[in-house]
């Protein structure tokens, strides 16, 4: 059996203690692989997506990855397109972030800029062009409900 470096044990063991309980136990919990995979299906991502998708949520929970740069690690990691990226991120922010807000804001001493008006814009902006229409009708705050007044 290989022995243990104690200097990496502390190192650990004091990592873990600066996250808080309710992150570590989601963490560890079935609920999480669960909900991954229903936001995969929904997102139509592949297992080998969702396999790094799973790491980069994992990182953000243990303090490795601040929360507000999960869109653009999934875009970089999962090499996913931009308009799939921000559904999927608008997905994990919902079903798994929510539940979790504020030991994330004390993980990371502040509160993340989820899916702000202006992140929003400037997405479309760096959108390729076939992705601009539709990111722009995702966005826009139209009542397509109403009916005209003649």
């Amino acid at each position: 059996m290989a022995k243990k470096d104690p200097t990496v044990e502390k190192t650990v063991q004091k990592i873990l203690k600066e996250i808080p309980r309710e992150l570590l136990e989601l963490f560890y919990s079935e609920k999480l692989p669960e909900k991954l995979v229903q936001i995969c299906s929904v997102c139509r991502i592949e297992k080998e997506e969702a396999e790094k998708i799973a790491f980069q949520i994992g990182k953000v929970l243990m303090g490795g990855l601040a929360p507000e740069k999960l869109l653009d690690a999934l875009k970089k990691e999962a090499k996913l397109p931009s308009i799939t990226a921000i559904k999927l991120f608008q997905e994990i922010d919902k079903q798994i972030f929510s539940s979790v807000r504020e030991s994330l804001d004390k993980l990371y001493k502040k509160r993340p800029s989820f899916a702000k008006a202006s992140e929003g814009k400037k997405e479309i902006e760096e959108a390729p062009e076939k992705e601009k229409e539709v990111l722009e009708k995702i966005t826009k705050k139209e009542d397509i409900y109403r009916e005209p007044i003649e």
